[in-house]
């Protein structure tokens, strides 16, 4: 019976996390520009806004995180990573 109560309490702990899952981030702050909803489907999947206001490289720089990236099971093309590293340079650059 006990197990049962502590099971009951830690799911409805971790109720609003596992909600707040497949809900879509807003894009508050990012400005409109070519590469912008490649960026937001992909890489929010995994990463907040704050890492690309918080990390300001050139697009050279994105471009390798984007290809390392790729290393670590993102499943981007050529053309989607162009796109990003282009967007986060002139948006999010040195």
């Amino acid at each position: 019976m006990y197990r049962s109560l502590v099971l009951i309490a830690l799911l409805s702990a971790a109720a609003p996390a596992l909600a707040q899952r497949g809900k879509p981030v807003a894009a508050v702050g990012f400005p409109d520009a070519p590469g912008k909803e490649v960026l937001l489907a992909k890489c929010f999947q995994c990463h907040t806004p704050g890492m690309w206001m918080d990390q300001r490289q050139d697009r050279r720089a994105w471009e390798s995180t984007l290809f390392r990236m790729v290393g670590r099971g993102a499943l981007w093309t050529e053309d989607e990573i162009k796109a990003m590293a282009d967007y986060l340079g002139r948006t999010y650059g040195k």
